[in-house]
């Protein structure tokens, strides 16, 4: 039996009380799980919420509806850690967006903790090891072992006392406004739904140097895997990985007259039928026209006095976060001092514009600046 008592919110009437429970105002503390690793789709398999020494594990995968769940959840503020993934993951399940997000992996960074995962931080503030044994487990199947049931508590228990002895320290450190700030940044970030792109959605990482008909042969391999995976609900990596399809669409363009089957690295666990539609999909890419390489962005002219702005910066950057306690990179990664030194004058505003930096970061670089 798991050592700590949770309620399980699979029925109406268990979610009615889950929904009293929320009478008030206090912090929630949320998390999901989902199934990439097992499923062609992802979805969402689970969302635990704990507040006031009360878990909950609602399951999001019975017929019963979640409608009357997120109103009065969305008014609490949401505690979580690495924001951006489980807001998304909970918009798909139907969430709006809550009254304000407490990311404890943003303020861990912002206190200056080395170690900012949640298991490092449950065991820097509660004294706690974690067992993640569970954490690449199918959360899809039902019913949850006793082992899952123990994880999925465990990954709300210890947010609250983590978010509470983190506030303490950024209200110490004057930084509770560099964490509004940038927990404002990862919502605004994770409101943004990548779009489909046929044209180019094929165009795998480490394919942009391979030959022309190297990447007709890849595109093909591409929609194969698509086709394959979705037809016995995989991900696509257990079909075949991107590194395996590279090799091959290399070997096979490089080879046109020998069987793929000759290939060096040939998936040897493929059945029959399947290997014959991999074999049908390499021969089609095979006589399909080159694909030309994508093309290179231009490398902008050298810009001495911009290296120079930029060194500048680095160092002032630096000696800021030494001061403070911080990675350098919290305050401006490589990318954006580059920006700034490239046009001093509008790259900040536009950052910020963009959802790409926050206010503080550039209040904290500005006075490097004037010397620069």
């Amino acid at each position: 039996m798991s050592q700590v008592e949770f309620i399980w919110v699979n029925t109406p009437k268990a979610l009615d009380y889950f929904i009293t429970s929320l009478r008030g105002y206090f912090p929630l503390a949320l998390d999901t799980e989902a199934d990439s690793l097992h499923h062609y789709r992802e979805s969402v398999c689970l969302i635990q919420v704990s507040h006031a020494e009360q878990h909950f594990l609602i399951d999001p995968l019975h017929s019963f509806p979640l409608d009357e769940l997120w109103p009065p959840t969305s008014r609490h503020t949401w505690i979580l850690h690495g924001a951006d993934f489980d807001l998304r993951m909970l918009r798909r399940a139907g969430a709006p967006e809550p009254q304000a997000v407490f990311d404890t992996m943003l303020a861990a960074q912002l206190v200056g903790q080395k170690a900012f995962g949640y298991g490092a931080l449950v065991e820097h503030f509660c004294g706690i090891t974690l067992n993640k044994g569970s954490q690449k487990a199918d959360w899809s199947r039902r019913p949850l072992s006793q082992t899952m049931i123990d994880y999925a508590v465990q990954d709300t228990q210890y947010l609250e006392p983590i978010a509470e002895a983190l506030g303490k320290l950024l209200a110490d450190k004057g930084r509770l406004t560099w964490h509004e700030q940038s927990c404002a940044r990862v919502v605004a970030s994770s409101r943004i739904v990548r779009e489909d792109d046929p044209e180019n959605d094929w165009r795998i990482s480490g394919s942009a140097l391979l030959s022309p008909q190297a990447l007709a042969i890849v595109r093909e391999l591409w929609l194969w895997r698509e086709k394959e995976a979705e037809a016995v609900d995989l991900p696509v990596f257990k079909v075949l990985h991107n590194e395996l399809l590279l090799d091959l669409s290399v070997w096979c363009s490089e080879n046109p007259k020998i069987s793929p089957m000759g290939a060096p690295r040939w998936p040897q666990r493929s059945s029959p039928a399947r290997a014959d539609r991999l074999i049908e999909a390499i021969e089609k890419g095979r006589l399909a026209p080159p694909v030309p390489r994508p093309p290179r962005g231009e490398r902008p002219p050298r810009d001495k006095d911009a290296e120079v702005r930029m060194e500048k910066l680095r160092i002032h950057r630096d000696a800021i976060a030494a001061e403070l306690g911080l990675d350098p990179t919290v305050i401006a990664p490589k990318s954006t001092l580059q920006e700034v030194a490239r046009n001093p004058d509008t790259a900040a505003d536009r950052l910020i514009a963009e959802n790409r930096w926050c206010p503080w970061q550039w209040e904290l670089l500005k006075p490097a600046i004037a010397t620069v």
